[in-house]
């Protein structure tokens, strides 16, 4: 198969200031490749491979354009460690009306990464 690279946002809210960070992320679709955020121009193949928490946050929600061949799934990093957590792309589509609520807290100054997975 053939990688279908994708876009998509992570949506997290600050736990002090209530403020919404929308952040773009870029999908390659190429297992144990890191997914890249948006640095300031865009997400793409040369972003960033970590978005830096500002402040304490909560990752609410993680949507994802559909199309992707090659990988099914992202691990979520914490400064590169697992947190055990795993988001299925079935269950994070953008055309999801009723997408399942993803709750993980990162603090001041964390690296959020995440690792595609097949």
């Amino acid at each position: 198969m053939v990688a279908a690279p994708q876009f998509g946002t992570f949506a997290l809210v600050g736990l002090k200031s209530g403020r919404i960070y929308n952040v773009d992320a870029y999908f390659s679709d190429v297992a144990d490749g890191l997914a890249n955020f948006d640095g300031g121009a865009g997400a793409s193949a040369t972003s960033p491979t970590s978005f830096t928490c500002p402040e304490a946050v909560l990752l609410q929600d993680v949507s994802i354009v559909t199309g992707m061949t090659d990988t099914t799934k992202v691990q979520v990093l914490r400064n590169n460690q697992p947190t055990g957590d795993f988001l299925r792309f079935t269950q994070h589509l953008t055309t999801s009306p009723a997408r399942s609520p993803v709750r993980i807290g990162f603090q001041a100054g964390t690296e959020l990464r995440c690792i595609q997975k097949a």
